[in-house]
């Protein structure tokens, strides 16, 4: 299942009711497909966006992020909770995002500029940990990030896992991890360092452990 629809939005509210233009999109799916989608349609106007831990009644806990560009929420993405999908007769997983239109256009740049291409190739690296299951996805790649600095160019969850290898209340996230420099191919001692901050700052700020 795959809908969509893009229009006015009327919410109350104390003083004058919020009006804007949004998109919404409902998708049988996780949460990273509909990130992936937000993605799309983001990354295309230019807008440096990222995902901030969140929390919405009618999507799942822990699966779920405010989409933010410059400090302003533009929206959400995430998995509709499963009491809201099973009042709809469905048994299958739902994801879903719905952005406000002008923050977006607000966002976007009026001049686009690029970065220099580099004709040094990628470090392509995998890393799993086990959190929490409230610890959302969103909050692990941001501390992936800043810890990764310059050298880590590219960071996201590619798979997730529960069950009885990890424990209960807990989850695996397959990260992966592409370490890029402009002037120069890096090798796996180069970014042993970066990978090592990049753990440690799992373990201290959300608990995580490496699995495998």
């Amino acid at each position: 299942m795959s809908l969509f629809e893009s229009g006015t939005v009327y919410r109350a509210a104390e003083e004058l009711a919020d009006e804007h233009h949004a998109l919404g999109i409902l998708i049988t799916g996780d949460v990273f497909a509909a990130k992936a989608l937000v993605g799309a349609v983001l990354d295309t106007l230019r807008v440096d966006w990222q995902v901030e831990a969140a929390q919405w009644s009618y999507l799942h806990p822990g699966r779920n992020a405010a989409v933010v560009a410059g400090g302003e929420r533009l929206g959400w993405v995430g998995e509709v909770h499963p009491l809201v999908a099973r009042a709809w007769e469905i048994e299958r997983t739902l994801a879903a995002f719905a952005i406000d239109l002008g923050k977006v256009a607000a966002a976007a740049p009026e001049v686009t500029t690029y970065s220099d291409l580099t004709s040094f190739p990628a470090l392509r690296q995998d890393l799993a940990v086990v959190v929490a299951a409230g610890v959302p996805a969103a909050g692990v790649l941001e501390t992936v990030r800043r810890a990764g600095g310059d050298l880590l160019a590219q960071t996201g969850v590619f798979d997730v896992y529960t069950g009885e290898q990890v424990g209960e209340g807990r989850v695996s996230l397959a990260l992966h991890l592409e370490f890029r420099a402009p002037d120069r191919t890096l090798t796996d001692e180069d970014v042993a360092p970066v990978r090592d901050r990049i753990v440690a700052a799992l373990q201290e700020e959300l608990g995580g452990e490496l699995r495998g």
